[in-house]
């Protein structure tokens, strides 16, 4: 009953269609039984009392019901199987919606390929609930009962002998149902794994390369598709078996039907009409009870496909406080901010004191590791602290709406996150409704409109798969027009600079300094270059403070910043 009041909640938005698909479906049912029902009159009159007269009509009546029956039947296949790929267009687009508004954390935890693989794979597999669910319901069951009335009138007790097989039909159906519920839903779990592996294959190409892995990772992939592999047909052994069931047992109703009909006959109890018109009934009897077998599986198999999207569905998206804040004047401030990563026994930041004024450039520097990065991703929200205030200017975060606090942020990172697409659409990305000019004004100040202006289709150009098309500095510049375009008071550079060569970084670093120009900025780096200008440097050690001040300040002043300016050759 939980699963039927699922697929009713789930379904409810198109009852309209299905009740559509419903009313032609009863007309098949009914269009089904009279197929049997005219075998009687067609036999007896013509073939046993000699009425040849009536033949010439019955192969019209056979072309005149199989073409209603096929025309009934095509409205109402389609209406269910739109509503169905209804059903799956809406469900996408939530989940997707539900998606991207889940915390980062999540995606740190659950690997893209389960992701992927539930809103594709598991969500078609709701297109079924209405083509081979509902639909064999609606259409099957009535027809069962239209074919029992049929065999019931023309000889009861037989149609009782026959019908006596039918529990073990049930008692299949519901055995192997549970299996192919536990078997779909392994199977989809090991289809994620499989979309998971292509997925890291892409992203990890140059790194398979380099190493020379490539017989490795296919070897690894292939080990995964055959998991897979043998996991479908375990699934559609215990289907088709389902099937065989069925078919053996509508072979011995019709023997019973056949041997005990006979017998009927040479005591003139019953026509040669009678039994075929009893056979005819029994045998489309035992179609959709099959039918309804095998959509007693699909439900099953629906059933797991639904398990596993609610744990994406249930799964807490980020929350947002309701004021919303148009604009920054203060300050940043962390009050005895602490936070820990989820089943971590150890704090990445503790007891962080810093305030981060209007207009200052404030440099984070430490080794790998100290909690540079967890430190930034507070100020947007990505992460909220395990302890202790983060304010911006005096409102706490926590009770700041989301959208408006990261309005005012701009990041650029190290790993560039380019859109396959246009250049123009991945600048544009910075700022919804930004004309083609400002978009090219950007592109100009982060210098990248000299290198876009020599390409063949320039700002029409398509990045392809995340713009590994273009250099790391030509990369890094488009972010960095994104950012100038988007023109937020507070920036947030996280080793913008450090994975490239020096020529690139020179031109980076000028494109840094135009975006940086009247804005907060808060620079994560390793290098002397980036940082010179910063009003002040903190120094983050082991997840604490260890000292605050400017580079000459602490040069003469702090040991742990030595030893850092030292090992990272500062110059």
């Amino acid at each position: 009953m939980q699963i039927i009041r699922r697929i009713i909640s789930i379904t409810k938005p198109y009852w309209r269609r299905v009740a559509a698909g419903i009313f032609l479906s009863i007309l098949v049912s009914g269009t089904t039984a009279a197929i049997a029902w005219f075998v009687k009159p067609a036999l007896d009159e013509v073939f046993v009392k000699g009425k040849y007269e009536y033949m010439k009509y019955i192969p019209a009546g056979i072309v005149l019901m199989f073409t209603l029956r096929g025309v009934l039947n095509f409205g109402q296949a389609y209406l269910m199987k739109s509503s169905g790929m209804k059903l799956v267009r809406e469900t996408r687009n939530r989940l997707y919606n539900h998606i991207v508004c889940l915390p980062l954390a999540f995606f740190h935890k659950e690997s893209s390929g389960v992701i992927i693989s539930r809103t594709i794979n598991d969500v078609e597999r709701l297109e079924g609930i209405f083509s081979d669910v509902i639909a064999a319901v609606v259409v099957e069951t009535p027809t069962v009962v239209f074919l029992l009335g049929v065999a019931f009138y023309r000889r009861w007790d037989l149609t009782l002998l026959i019908l006596a097989l039918l529990p073990l039909l049930g008692y299949s159906a519901k055995k192997f149902g549970k299996r192919v519920k536990a078997k779909r839903k392994e199977a989809q779990r090991k289809l994620s794994l499989l979309t998971h592996k292509i997925g890291e294959t892409i992203l990890g190409a140059r790194v398979i390369k380099v190493f020379n892995r490539e017989s490795m990772v296919s070897a690894s992939f292939k080990k995964e598709n055959e998991r897979y592999y043998r996991e479908i047909l375990r699934l559609i052994r215990i289907k088709e078996f389902t099937k065989l069931i069925i078919d053996i047992t509508t072979g011995v109703g019709i023997a019973v039907a056949v041997l005990y009909g006979a017998h009927l006959i040479t005591k003139n109890i019953i026509t040669p009409g009678d039994l075929a018109s009893i056979i005819v009934a029994v045998y489309m009897i035992f179609s959709p009870v099959k039918k309804i077998g095998e959509a007693y599986n699909a439900l099953q198999e629906t059933r797991a496909s639904l398990e596993r999207l609610d744990t994406l569905f249930n799964a807490a998206q980020e929350k947002s406080g309701t004021i919303k804040i148009d604009g920054f004047r203060k300050a940043v401030s962390f009050k005895n901010v602490s936070f820990a990563y989820p089943g971590s026994n150890s704090f990445a930041l503790k007891d962080i004191n810093l305030n981060i004024n209007n207009g200052e450039i404030v440099a984070v520097v430490g080794r790998s590791g100290v909690g540079k990065s967890t430190l930034v991703d507070l100020i947007p929200g990505f992460i909220k602290p395990s302890g202790g205030t983060l304010t911006i200017d005096g409102t706490n975060l926590n009770e700041l709406e989301l959208q408006s606090l990261r309005e005012l942020i701009g990041i650029v990172s190290q790993d560039v996150i380019l859109f396959n697409d246009t250049i123009k659409e991945n600048i544009a990305f910075g700022r919804k409704g930004a004309t083609e000019s400002e978009i090219i004004e950007a592109a100009k100040l982060a210098y990248a409109d000299e290198f876009i202006a020599g390409l063949p289709e320039k700002y029409e150009t398509e990045l392809g798969e995340r713009g590994l098309n273009l250099s790391g500095g030509q990369r890094q510049r488009i972010a960095i027009a994104r950012a100038i375009l988007k023109n937020p008071p507070i920036l947030i550079l996280d080793e913008a600079t450090s994975s490239l060569d020096s020529v690139s970084e020179a031109i980076v670093q000028k494109a840094l300094e135009k975006l940086m120009k009247g804005r907060t900025t808060i620079v994560i780096a390793h290098r002397l270059s980036t940082i010179k200008n910063a009003d002040r440097i903190v120094i983050l050690d082991k997840g604490n403070i260890a000292g605050v001040g400017t580079h000459d300040q602490l040069i003469s002043e702090n040991d742990t910043y030595m030893k850092l300016y030292n090992a990272f050759s500062f110059s």
